[in-house]
């Protein structure tokens, strides 16, 4: 055999050994890797949305906390990660051909290294820029979720005053980094992660005003952009969205029919147990309110009648117009006014407009006395 047909020869067989590697990892694959400490079980839970559907995937876990995942993906990709029977939770991104590696303590989440990818390295260095404030924060929340309920109350109180102070300082670091960094996908995340909260609409817009390049054209923006315009709509200060339903006997009510006085909208649920407990101080403070001739009414839409129907002999107890409503969470009701807890209450006053969102029922005969005094 001649050089030159030994040298086409090796570059031949060169070539099938580069084929058959390229061929050992699809280009729309991804892959993650790494080892946690403090995992509970042999697997946890890896979602994230895909069209209309969520996709949960199972991911294996040694006894050392190890575990290796192969997906595939089209686009960057946002992965929700859930640990302990889903008691921690955190957040990574994949994209095609990317190999990203978790390391880390998953009792705290927050400050986990991910490793992979350019975003998931520029989150990883701001956490790590702030891992003294994230773990004083995880700290707290891991005491008080072992405090037992009624004891060490003024301690309990000290930890939501710190929590909202460290909250309110990672916030401020976030929007730093977000109005120098305006083209980073990072950014959005950050975005996603200290203002998408109905309190935190004023600054959600600031910072989105703010972003440039692909992480305006990112789709969590535009996510956040919706999210934004929804809560807008019954925001505190604008004027009420108007509803037309029908009350338990079928008779046609509309927000607007309560103009010129003071209307309480609460929303609750016939399988929420919170709710249950709370329609007693409903009742309490309804019927105190008008004791005092207070220029109130009360309106209750209640979702999940399907499951659970309305009690019938509620009215003996409940003198206020109730509204059943069908389609749980995704009800016009629930959606209009952006509710997503329960039970929720909003004040709105005799003009139509909203004076306050999400307060407790007791709280609402010192808020009239306040409001009657400043005549508003």
């Amino acid at each position: 055999m001649s050089i030159s047909n030994i040298s086409r020869y090796t570059a031949i067989i060169i070539f099938c050994i580069a084929l058959f590697a390229s061929c050992g990892k699809r280009s729309d694959m991804y892959e993650i890797s790494g080892k946690l400490e403090n995992l509970t079980g042999s697997y946890f839970l890896m979602s994230h949305e895909y069209g209309d559907s969520i996709v949960i995937d199972t991911i294996p876990v040694n006894a050392k906390g190890e575990f290796s995942f192969k997906g595939n993906v089209d686009t960057l990709t946002e992965m929700s990660l859930y640990f302990n029977q889903n008691t921690k939770s955190t957040y990574i991104l994949v994209n095609k051909s990317w190999d990203v590696e978790l390391k880390g303590d998953a009792l705290y989440p927050d400050l986990i290294n991910v490793k992979g990818g350019e975003i998931n390295d520029d989150l990883t260095t701001f956490k790590n820029q702030n891992k003294d404030l994230l773990k004083t924060r995880a700290d707290i929340l891991i005491a008080a979720d072992r405090k037992k309920p009624g004891n060490d109350t003024v301690k309990v109180k000290d930890y939501v005053v710190e929590l909202k102070n460290i909250n309110f300082e990672l916030s401020n670091i976030a929007a730093n980094y977000i109005k120098s960094n305006p083209d980073k996908i990072a950014s959005v995340m950050l975005i996603n992660t200290f203002f998408k909260d109905e309190t935190s609409i004023p600054r959600l817009d600031e910072n989105l005003a703010l972003l440039k390049g692909k992480a305006a054209d990112f789709q969590l923006t535009a996510d956040l952009k919706l999210f934004r315009d929804r809560v807008k709509r019954s925001s505190v200060g604008v004027l009420a969205p108007n509803l037309t339903l029908k009350d338990m006997k079928g008779k046609k009510v509309q927000l607007t029919d309560f103009r010129g006085k003071y209307l309480l909208l609460t929303f609750a649920s016939t399988t929420c147990e919170v709710c249950r407990f709370e329609k007693k101080d409903a009742v309490s403070t309804y019927n105190d309110l008008k004791k005092e001739k207070r220029n109130i009414e009360f309106v209750t839409i209640v979702k999940d009648i399907e499951e659970v129907p309305i009690s019938g002999n509620i009215t003996d107890s409940v003198k206020w117009t109730i509204i059943p409503v069908e389609g749980g969470w995704s009800a016009k009701a629930f959606e209009t006014y952006y509710i997503r807890q329960m039970p929720y209450n909003i004040l709105i006053s005799p003009t139509g407009s909203i004076i306050e969102r999400d307060f407790p029922i007791f709280t609402l005969p010192k808020k009239m006395e306040e409001l009657v005094d400043s005549k508003k």
